[in-house]
């Protein structure tokens, strides 16, 4: 149960309708609208001595790359430099630089978007799957049922007798 003094510090519905018009970055026009704007938008942070060789430790410990390209992509989409649709299209070219980057420092990287074996692929792969173990199923050959399982099976597969307001007529 949240304490009441907490609503008293909450905002008051139609708060954000009080906000100047533009007075927010993602109320105004973003700074670049294209992807090639975009992208030269983000060169400065990979010629730039410091930033790249504090990327590429990133890179060492072992982040995703696709996880560096989200957090820049975000937030540059909130201080409004370009919007979300922009940032979803140059994610692969900050990913592709950032590899090449790697590369030429000899550093293992993790793109992020690897399969694990435990994963399940495509439709196709879990269609074959399935198949693979129903045949492993097949070719095992069946045991007898124990007496006293069998009994309760079929126990369990009479019909319970239909019973109340909503019971068929015929059943009561």
């Amino acid at each position: 149960m949240a304490n009441p003094a907490n609503f008293l510090d909450a905002p008051v519905a139609g708060m954000s309708l009080t906000a100047e018009p533009k007075s927010r970055p993602w109320r105004r026009p973003s700074q670049v609208s294209t992807v090639d704007e975009a992208v030269a938008l983000y060169a400065p942070i990979f010629s730039d001595k410091t930033t790249s060789r504090m990327l590429l430790g990133q890179i060492q410990t072992g982040i995703p790359l696709t996880s560096i390209a989200d957090i820049l992509i975000t937030g540059n989409t909130m201080e409004g430099k370009h919007t979300l649709d922009v940032g979803l299209l140059v994610a692969p070219v900050l990913v592709e630089t950032m590899i090449t980057m790697a590369e030429m420092a000899e550093i293992d990287y993790v793109v992020g978007n690897e399969r694990t074996d435990d994963e399940p692929g495509t439709k196709q792969d879990i269609i074959n799957q399935v198949m693979r173990s129903l045949k492993e199923e097949e070719a095992m050959p069946e045991e007898p049922m124990p007496e006293e399982m069998s009994e309760e099976i079929e126990a369990v597969e009479e019909e319970p007798e239909l019973r109340g307001l909503m019971a068929p007529r015929s059943a009561t």
